[in-house]
């Protein structure tokens, strides 16, 4: 009797130490991968240079992204000729375009705007994942790769090593930043479908102050020369030849 209880005691010992020294174990290698990614996540002093997502895509820092996020808002635009003028129509009165303006103040070619919104977006899900946000954001990147479940599942690990060092100032911000560009797609695609590449509407008798809820009326007024106008314009419409075409779904759920 005696000998039986020793050896259950003996018994649990080990496998007590047994677990203590997997538990060790595994801490060992989340710390590992926390110190990996630390620089990911925007809390390290080596924040400063892009990393790759867990799908081998290069994925921003927070702060590029932040810094470098496209926006664009659609405008009344008021030209002046060389000389200062306002332009008029026919009949005298001030003739307005609608235009798309980004944050710099500049005009910009609808497929410009929506290929720079596309890849910013992409960027953003790459971050967000990359520091686990999410109910299995790390491997649901890793499956989409085409990777296997163990490795889609070293991915979340990762993730969630990363999550426990981010901050959630920056998580949240980089968040409500898809959401508005989100957002900003909206006003694009309903923008496309309701004013010429010169920023007239293309039925002269379409309610602009609904369109797919949005009043384009109420738009700010902005005073550009038509010289800018034209410039800028081209400008922008070279460069979105120039980009890459990144589709991202309108459902994208970050």
């Amino acid at each position: 009797m005696r000998r039986t209880l020793m050896k259950s005691i003996v018994t649990v010992a080990l496998a007590f130490c047994c677990a203590n020294i997997s538990a060790q174990g595994f801490l060992k290698k989340l710390k590992s991968a926390a110190e990996t990614v630390t620089s990911i996540t925007g809390t390290g002093t080596t924040d400063t240079q892009s990393t790759e997502g867990t799908s081998g895509e290069e994925a921003p820092s927070s702060e590029e992204f932040l810094a470098n996020a496209p926006s664009y808002s659609v405008k009344k635009v008021i030209e002046t000729d060389s000389l200062g003028n306002v332009i008029t129509n026919e009949d005298g009165t001030t003739r307005y375009k609608y235009l798309l303006i980004d944050k710099d103040g500049k005009v910009c070619e609808a497929n410009a705007a929506r290929k720079h919104l596309n890849s910013a977006l992409k960027s953003g899900a790459l971050i967000l994942a990359k520091v686990g946000v999410g109910a299995g954001a790390g491997a649901l990147i890793g499956k989409k790769a085409g990777g296997s479940k163990k490795s889609a599942l070293i991915g979340a690990g990762v993730g969630a090593a990363a999550g426990l060092l981010a901050s959630s100032k920056d998580i949240k911000a980089v968040r409500t930043q898809i959401k508005l560009m989100k957002e900003c797609k909206a006003v694009l695609a309903a923008y496309e479908k309701t004013f010429t590449e010169e920023g007239t509407p293309i039925d002269a008798s379409v309610d602009l102050t609904n369109v797919d809820g949005i009043n384009f009326a109420a738009s700010e007024e902005i005073t550009k020369s038509a010289a800018d106008v034209k410039n800028e314009f081209l400008a922008s419409k070279a460069e979105g030849e120039s980009l890459d075409d990144v589709e991202i779904p309108d459902d994208l759920s970050v």
